[in-house]
Order: structure tokens, then C-alpha cells, then sequence
């Protein structure tokens, strides 16, 4: 064996040493992972139940410190990843791209969307929340997907594969305790009916001893291990694009920003303490407010990091109510994201049709409050002028101003040139395509040459909220396209801005600046 051994290493240096070397490699990183594990094990208990020093605040570089200690977790994600999406893309290519001019049958084209859709939905849920998170995120845009494709997709909002109910009842009973459910419960052991499973957590319906209907939300287990790692990877690609994009162009470095506000409020959605506290606030800032809204109310006693207690709605989706019902609400939708944009300060960023309900008196009701985030002051009377100026046409303000005291563009920099490239993308690009998708597309893609000249020789940026703006807008739209496939998003938006914008430079200032802009136009 011996000899056998040495000839093979003499007849083939390289990859006797390559082999050694990628055996060494994975035993050095097996060595590291299981050395942080035993360092763990004997030092920390996480606030989640499980041995873990991931932190419960969010925080980039203690999230990025534990992963990459554990190399062969790592990698097996990545691997995990690849081996749910390259079968899927082989496929696609080879039925659409490949034969699909072949297929004129219409029944075999339309069971062949609902095969990749369901095969689609399959690998969304097997890789877990972040990736079910892009699904619902893309289940309601009818201008993108065919509506075989949107009717599996749309599974993703609150019909993922169920934990067993004991694991579930697992984690009720150490979060809450039997002495509590007891005292609280109408029926503590039993008589809890699951009614939806989404991402991070599933929900039963189940009574109080006054009588009154609620709706408990149990967090499946180890999500803090899977969410934490996926956000690692996802700001490991912003470091990536920002080093390509800080060689290649004039870009000011925004990706990793851009996309660690979104994995920030990813992350506190795990909390649902947080969100409990979120959805007071917004209950009471609506109520004060007096929005045609209802936000359920949150009984503090059954809620815990991975409990949460809400009232019992009665209801449908809205995505499921009729189109009359859904063109009558969409309104109260973009007054109540607007709303909360350029007045409250904070914004629910997650509306997809699970979360948006019809109630039985026919009232919007906003649910789920894990993911939302805020907006300083500055920064919404900003955005507040930005959306008048883009809808009346004011791109010399628009630009020159708002871009710069948005973040967009550095304050110190001469837009002079930068004016009508900008102005053409605006005009062209948005506003002329409305909500719709292909149309937008197909403008900009007119346009490529100015889009090209903005990112690559200007100092262009993105704020780091406008990830969670542009999610929550993309949701709603989606909805709204559904039941109006005329609705367009940035008009829609206008009624609003105006009125907040009257309110910051009162009526004689605004006024002015309307007569002006006539008067240049």
C-alpha cells in the first residue's frame, strides 16, 4: 500500500498535492468551527433558549466575528443555495429559452409555469425565511409573473410547511409558562387551531378566559441561527459589489449600508417584543391621527421574544377581497404608507398580503409589525419636497436640493451637468411608465446610456432606508396592480405629499413655488 501510495505521489505531484492541501483545508476548518462551538457551549446562553453568542441587539460585526469562525457552516449554506437554484435555472433555461418557441400549446405551457412555480416555492421554503421573504416579495406583481405563478408564490404569505404543533407548544410553554397559560387560557392544552405558518413563525387561534378570540404567533426554532447567517452572506456580497463598484466607478461605497438597514430590521423581527411594542405605537399614532385603519390590540401578559398575543381579526386578505373592494382601499393603503413616511417617522416595511386584511365591517387592518424601520425628521421633509417636485415636474429643485439633502448626491457637488441626464431618467424612465413594470423596464433600458454615465462617473449613492421604502412601496403596488392595472403608484402618492408638503411651508410659501413652477413651465 505503501509503494502504491509513493508511486502515485511521483506520477502525480500536483494533485496528490492539491489533495493534501483541500484535506487539510477542510480539517483546519472543521478544527476551527468545533473549537468555537466548545468556546460557546461553556461561556454563553442566549435570551432564545438555545447556546449561542450571537447577539440579540443587531450588530454587523458580532453577526460577521461568529460566522466566520464556523468556515464549514459557511460554505454548506452556499452550497445549500446552489443546490435549490441551479436545477431551477437549468430547467428554466431549457423550457423557455430553449424550447419554448417550440410549445404553442397553451394547457401545456400554463401546467409548465405551475411546475416551475411550485418547484420555485419548494426551494424558497427549503432555504428558509430570507428566501421566502423575496417570494412574498414578488407573489403580487401580476406585471412580472404569469397568474399561475403568483397564485403558488402567494402560498409563501402565511402557508409555508408547518413545524409539529408539539415543538411549537414546545417553545409556548418555555416562553410563557403553564402557570400563565392557565391563568390567561380558556383552554391551555387544547382547542389550539393553527390557522397560518409564514416565515419565521405559525399562528393559533385559541380564547381567552374573558371569552374574547386571539391569535397567537410562535416562533419556529433556531431562526436567530438561520436569519443571522443569511444576513452574513448578504453583507458579505455588499462588501463585495462596494469593492468592485469603488474600482470600476465614482460611486460613494452604499451597498453595504444600503443593505445592512434591511438586514437590521430583519433581525429585530426575530423580537417580538419589539413588535409588540411597534404595533402599540402605530395603534396609537393612527388612533391619533384618526386614519381609516385597524391595528389589532396585543395582550403583554402571552407575549415574549418568541410569543406574541394579538387580538382575533375577522376577515379576508385584501389581495383576495374583490376588485371593487381592493381599488376603494388601495387609497387608504398609499395615504397610510405616506402617512407613516413623511409624518410618524417610522414605517411598516413588510405590507404583503398576508399582513393587509379586509375586516368584516369592511376597515383595513395592518397586521404583523416585525419589520419596520424610522426616518429622522430632516429626512422626511426632504422627501416630503422630493415627491411634490418629481410629480410637478420640478427636476431643477428635484436635483439640485432634494438629491443632496436625501443622501443621493455628496452636498459639495455641482449638479450643472448632472441636470439633464437626471432629468431624462426621471421623466423618461418613471414617470411616463407608471406602476407598470414592462413599460418602466423597457424606458429605461432606452435610457441605458444615461443610467450607465449616473452610476459609473458620478458619486452616486443610495440612503440606506430607501431598501425598506422601496419594499414596502413595491408590496403595495403589487396589490394594487391586482385589482387596478392602471394604478400608478406615483400619482397616487401626490394628494398626500401636497398636503404634508402645505403643512411644512405653509400655504402662501407653497403657493409661491407652485406659481413659479407654472410660470417656468
Amino acid at each position: 500500500m505503501q509503494a502504491l501510495r509513493q508511486t502515485f505521489i511521483s506520477k502525480r505531484p500536483v494533485a496528490s498535492f492539491l489533495t493534501a492541501s483541500l484535506a487539510g483545508g477542510i480539517s483546519y476548518a472543521f478544527f476551527i468551527e468545533q473549537k468555537a462551538d466548545t468556546k460557546v457551549s461553556s461561556s454563553s446562553l442566549s435570551a432564545g433558549g438555545g447556546i449561542t453568542s450571537i447577539p440579540r441587539e443587531y450588530d454587523r460585526d458580532a453577526i460577521a466575528d461568529y460566522w466566520k469562525q464556523r468556515p464549514i457552516s459557511v460554505v454548506s449554506r452556499i452550497g445549500m443555495i446552489g443546490y435549490e437554484f441551479i436545477p431551477l435555472l437549468s430547467n428554466y433555461i431549457i423550457d423557455f429559452k430553449i424550447f419554448n418557441h417550440k410549445n404553442n400549446d397553451l394547457d401545456r405551457q400554463q401546467e409548465t409555469y405551475i411546475s416551475h412555480a411550485a418547484k420555485l416555492r419548494q426551494a424558497l421554503t427549503n432555504l428558509g425565511p430570507a428566501f421566502i421573504k423575496f417570494g412574498q416579495q414578488i407573489s403580487i406583481r401580476p406585471d412580472l409573473l404569469p397568474a399561475p405563478v403568483l397564485k403558488e408564490l402567494q402560498k409563501l404569505c402565511d402557508a409555508v410547511e408547518p413545524i409539529p404543533d408539539h415543538i411549537a407548544m414546545q417553545t409556548l410553554m418555555q416562553e410563557i409558562g403553564q402557570e400563565t397559560l392557565d391563568k390567561c387560557l380558556l383552554h391551555p392544552s387544547s382547542k389550539m387551531e393553527l390557522v397560518a405558518a409564514a416565515s419565521l413563525g405559525q399562528v393559533y387561534k385559541t380564547t381567552l378566559k374573558s371569552g374574547q378570540n386571539v391569535a397567537l404567533k410562535i416562533q419556529r426554532p433556531d431562526m436567530i441561527q438561520k436569519v443571522s447567517l443569511d444576513l452574513f452572506l448578504l453583507n458579505q456580497y455588499g462588501l463585495f459589489l462596494d469593492t468592485i463598484f469603488e474600482v470600476l466607478t465614482n460611486q460613494i461605497p452604499f451597498h453595504v449600508n444600503f443593505i445592512d438597514c434591511f438586514a437590521r430590521a430583519s433581525f429585530e423581527e426575530l423580537d417580538y417584543e419589539k413588535e409588540a411594542k411597534n404595533q402599540l405605537f402605530f395603534r396609537k399614532e393612527f388612533e391619533k391621527r384618526k386614519c381609516q385603519v385597524h391595528i389589532p390590540l396585543v395582550f403583554d401578559q402571552l407575549t415574549t421574544r418568541r410569543v406574541i398575543c394579538s387580538e382575533w381579526i375577522d376577515g379576508v386578505k385584501l389581495a383576495d377581497a374583490g376588485q371593487d373592494t381592493i381599488r376603494r382601499l388601495i387609497p387608504v393603503g398609499v395615504e397610510l404608507f405616506m402617512t407613516q413616511l413623511l409624518d410618524i417617522g417610522a414605517f411598516h416595511a413588510d405590507p404583503h398580503p398576508g399582513n393587509l386584511y379586509v375586516t368584516d365591517k369592511g376597515v383595513l387592518c395592518l397586521l404583523d409589525f416585525g419589520l419596520c424601520a424610522q426616518i429622522d425628521p430632516l429626512s422626511r421633509k426632504a422627501l416630503t419636497t422630493a415627491i411634490v417636485h418629481l410629480l410637478t415636474g420640478d427636476f431643477d429643485s428635484l436635483i439640485a436640493r432634494d438629491a443632496k439633502d436625501l443622501g443621493f448626491l455628496p452636498e459639495e457637488m455641482d449638479v450643472t451637468e448632472l441636470k439633464p441626464i437626471l432629468t431624462k431618467i426621471l421623466a423618461e424612465g418613471l414617470l411616463e411608465s407608471g406602476s407598470n413594470l414592462h413599460a418602466r423596464k423597457r424606458n429605461l433600458m432606452n435610457i441605458s446610456n444615461e443610467l450607465n454615465e449616473v452610476f459609473f462617473q458620478y458619486p452616486f449613492s443610495v440612503p440606506p432606508f430607501f431598501a425598506l421604502i422601496t419594499r414596502g412601496l413595491g408590496l403595495l403596488e403589487g396589490i394594487a396592480l391586482s385589482g387596478d392595472s392602471d394604478f400608478d403608484i406615483f400619482q397616487a402618492s401626490y394628494p398626500y405629499a401636497r398636503k404634508r408638503a402645505v403643512k411644512i411651508y405653509g400655504v402662501h410659501r407653497f403657493g409661491r413655488l407652485q406659481r413659479k413652477l407654472t410660470e417656468m413651465k
